[in-house]
C-alpha cells in the first residue's frame, strides 16, 4: 500500500490489524509503512469495520500513526510571513491551526468531534445562556456546570491542549479553558477577552458591577481585585502592562505551541518537543 496508490479503506485497515501484534521487526516496520497511506487518523475506518481491536491493539495502533500526524503536521502548518505580529484580529485562522494542532494531538484511533463542529455545538447550546445574562451567563453555563472540566493534577501535558478532547470532556488548566471561552465568545460576537500572564490566564468582561475578572480553572468564581493586584505587583513592569489589554491570537497561538513544546520536553518526547519548537520559531516576527 502507498500513497500513490488506492485509498485506503476499512478491508486494508483491517488486514494491518491482523499483523499488529507481531513484534518481529521486518513487520512491524511493514506495517508502519502502510500505515502512512492512512494519514495518521484511521478513527472512521475502525467504526467501519468488522474487526474490534482490543485496548492494547488500539495503543500500539495509535503510537504507529503519531509519525504521519507528526509529518501531517508539518505540511499543514501555514503562518502568516509576519508570525505573531502578523495576524492582527484574525480569529479564523487561530482556529484553523488550534485545530490542525488538535488533530496532531488525537490519538488517531477514537472517533471524535473536529473542533470547528464542536464550537459550533457549543456554542449553540450556550447561547441562550448568553443571551439571558451576557458573558457571566457564558461562563456559568460553561464553567459552572461542569461542561468544561478543570486539571487539578497541574502536570505539563500536551493533552490539556487538545481543545476538541476537552470540548468532549477531558480535563484542562485555565489556558485551554480560557481558549474554549474566547472562541465561543467569538461565536456569539460576546465581548469577553483573555488575559494572558506568565504561568495564569484569566478572562475579562464588563458587567454592571464593573470588570469581572475570572480564573477558567475555578468554575468561572470572580478574581478579587485586590488579590489579582496583590499577586501581579512582583511582576516587571511590561509584565503587569499585559493585565491591562486584551490577548491578540497571535499571541494565543505562540503561548499554546510554547506550552506543548516544553510539555513534550518534560515527557522526554524529543521528537515532538522539536516538532513544536520549529512551530514557535515560524512564529516569531523575525524567522
Amino acid at each position: 500500500m502507498s500513497l500513490n496508490g488506492p485509498p485506503p479503506t476499512a478491508d486494508s485497515l483491517l488486514l494491518l490489524l491482523r499483523l499488529i501484534d507481531d513484534e518481529t521487526p521486518e513487520v512491524r516496520d511493514s506495517v508502519s509503512s502502510a500505515l502512512e497511506a492512512f494519514g495518521g487518523d484511521v478513527s472512521e475506518l475502525l467504526s467501519q469495520g468488522s474487526l474490534r481491536p482490543s485496548a492494547q491493539e488500539l495503543a500500539i495502533l495509535a503510537e504507529l500513526l503519531h509519525p504521519s500526524r507528526r509529518e501531517r503536521l508539518r505540511k499543514e502548518w501555514v503562518v502568516p510571513a509576519g508570525g505573531v505580529t502578523a495576524f492582527g484580529e484574525d480569529w479564523d485562522s487561530l482556529e484553523a491551526l488550534l485545530r490542525i494542532l488538535s488533530d496532531f494531538l488525537h490519538d488517531g484511533v477514537s472517533l471524535r468531534q473536529p473542533l470547528g463542529d464542536a464550537l459550533d455545538l457549543l456554542a449553540e447550546d450556550v447561547e441562550p445562556a448568553f443571551v439571558q445574562d451576557g458573558c457571566a451567563g457564558l461562563c456559568k453555563a460553561l464553567l459552572g456546570g461542569g461542561r468544561l472540566v478543570a486539571d487539578r493534577k497541574g502536570e505539563m501535558d500536551p493533552k490539556l491542549l487538545d481543545l476538541a478532547a476537552v470540548i468532549a470532556g477531558s480535563p484542562s488548566n485555565s489556558f485551554g479553558l480560557g481558549m474554549i471561552l474566547l472562541l465561543v465568545a467569538q461565536r456569539l460576537d460576546a465581548a469577553l477577552i483573555g488575559v494572558s500572564l506568565p504561568g495564569a490566564f484569566f478572562c475579562r468582561y464588563e458587567s454592571e458591577q464593573g470588570q469581572i475578572l475570572l480564573d477558567p480553572s475555578l468554575g468561572g468564581k470572580p478574581v478579587d481585585p485586590a488579590e489579582f493586584t496583590h499577586r501581579i505587583r512582583r511582576y516587571p513592569r511590561e509584565i503587569r502592562m499585559l493585565a491591562g489589554r486584551a490577548v491578540v491570537p497571535g499571541e494565543l497561538l505562540l503561548r499554546t505551541t510554547e506550552e506543548l513544546a516544553t510539555a513534550f520536553a518534560v515527557m522526554n518526547l524529543t521528537d515532538d518537543a522539536e516538532l513544536m519548537e520549529d512551530l514557535v520559531d515560524s512564529l516569531l516576527p523575525n524567522s
